[in-house]
């Protein structure tokens, strides 16, 4: 299969090679006719000057003789009856004359005529000359097109290669910078629309990696607190009742978290769904910390409720989801011995733990990705580093505000949510959320 520049050149060059060609048999035709009138009015001139010569001279006689290839015959007009239309008036055109055809003048002289002859047969050598000039003229023409289609040839297809060359890349996952916008207003064109596509592409790409992870990580806490009453209740911890309740509950909430990658791969969203409900921040206070009394009494962390009654407007999963990983971030950073509080102050949530604090130079970008979790609490692989940031994003999309206070006492992180409206009925509420969860 040709390549696209040479089917450019091929093309190009065949384009501008037909046009030489009819360039040169247009030249050609022009050229011989050109040259026709010039002979016939040579031999017109000639004819006009010896007429007058010999109208001018008192002694002339009959002749035929030839000169320069010129044929002169004087004879008396009725020797022309025949060669000429007509032997009393002086006329120029083609003739046949000794079985030749040929150019001719003819001058009338007293009681005489005079008939110049060119042979028609050396009209062809005197635009001969000519015509090669041209052909010299067309291959120059054709080897000067030919450098200028290849140069077009490769203008055109050298960005369409390396938009074709960044395609692959873009496939093979490869990292590539972006395409030149230069060129022609259409292969600049295209290079800027393939630089946005492959930008948004990336873009895709990372928001959907960031989600899988997120929720991946999200699929770990239940797993835990499945796992903890598991253990539990084999070693008689907790009662058979309430360890199949806590199960329960837990896999309501993997179901929900598969049901997001599902959503993600029919919907290719890359972002978490959520509702608006009434919740109790304090009920939810208490359902985190059953979530996770497992692993503080493993690493020695006491985990205690604060806070009284309060409604607010959010998605009861999505804050359970964030409340879980404030407590998981806390036990990672609070010692053994200390204690982690998880309360609600009218409509803000907030856990608080006794660990040595974050320090004031990491406050601002404690939600980024995997940032602290390679700073501080490794000594307890609580979480993968995506907790916080998590925080963050269901945070937002439940439009409220999540912040961080930290010293040398301990850190506090608070969820400022919506106050729910007035008017709903706190208990039927509460407890359809209980029925639910059970």
């Amino acid at each position: 299969m040709k390549s696209l520049r040479a089917r450019l050149f091929a093309a190009t060059l065949a384009a501008l090679a037909l046009t030489l060609a009819l360039t040169i048999a247009i030249g050609a035709v022009l050229t011989r006719r050109q040259v026709d009138r010039s002979q016939a009015a040579t031999v017109s001139r000639l004819a006009d000057n010896l007429a007058l010569q010999r109208r001018q001279s008192v002694n002339y006689k009959q002749q035929d003789q030839v000169v320069g290839g010129v044929r002169i015959v004087i004879r008396p007009r009725a020797f022309f009856t025949g060669v000429v239309p007509d032997v009393s008036r002086s006329s120029n055109g083609e003739t046949d004359y000794g079985g030749e055809p040929q150019l001719y003048s003819y001058r009338t002289l007293p009681h005489l005529g005079l008939l110049m002859l060119r042979p028609s047969s050396l009209r062809s050598a005197a635009w001969r000359p000519f015509l090669v000039d041209l052909l010299l003229a067309a291959l120059a023409g054709a080897a000067i097109a030919a450098g200028f289609s290849f140069l077009l040839a490769r203008s055109i297809a050298r960005p369409i290669r390396r938009v074709a060359d960044a395609t692959r890349a873009v496939a093979a996952g490869e990292l590539h910078q972006p395409l030149p916008d230069e060129g022609s207003t259409e292969l600049a064109s295209l290079a800027r629309a393939f630089n946005q596509m492959a930008e948004q592409l990336a873009d895709s790409r990372e928001a959907e990696r960031d989600f899988l992870l997120s929720v991946s990580h999200e699929l770990k806490t239940p797993l835990t607190a499945i796992r903890g009453y598991a253990e539990g209740l084999a070693d008689g911890a907790f009662g058979a009742e309430e360890a199949a309740r806590t199960i329960g509950v837990e896999a309501v909430r993997l179901e929900r978290l598969v049901r997001d990658l599902l959503d993600l791969a029919r919907m290719n969203r890359s972002e978490f769904s959520v509702r608006r409900e009434p919740v109790d921040l304090a009920q939810l206070a208490r359902e985190t910390v059953a979530r996770h009394e497992s692993s503080a009494r493993r690493f020695g962390v006491t985990l205690r409720v604060e806070g009284d009654e309060s409604w607010v407007e959010a998605d009861h999963e999505r804050l359970l989801q964030v409340a879980s990983n404030l407590v998981e971030n806390a036990l990672r950073e609070t010692p053994r011995g200390g204690t982690v509080t998880v309360g609600a102050r009218g409509p803000t949530l907030f856990v608080s733990d006794t660990g040595p604090g974050i320090p004031e130079a990491d406050l601002g970008r404690a939600f980024e990705r995997f940032y602290l979790y390679d700073k501080i609490g490794k000594d307890r692989p609580v979480g993968s580093g995506l907790g916080l940031a998590i925080v963050k994003q269901l945070a937002t999309a439940m439009e409220s505000e999540v912040r961080v206070e930290s010293d040398s006492r301990g850190t506090t992180f608070s969820v400022q949510l919506r106050p729910e409206p007035r008017g709903v009925d706190h208990l039927e509420v509460g407890a359809a959320q209980t029925s639910e969860r059970v």
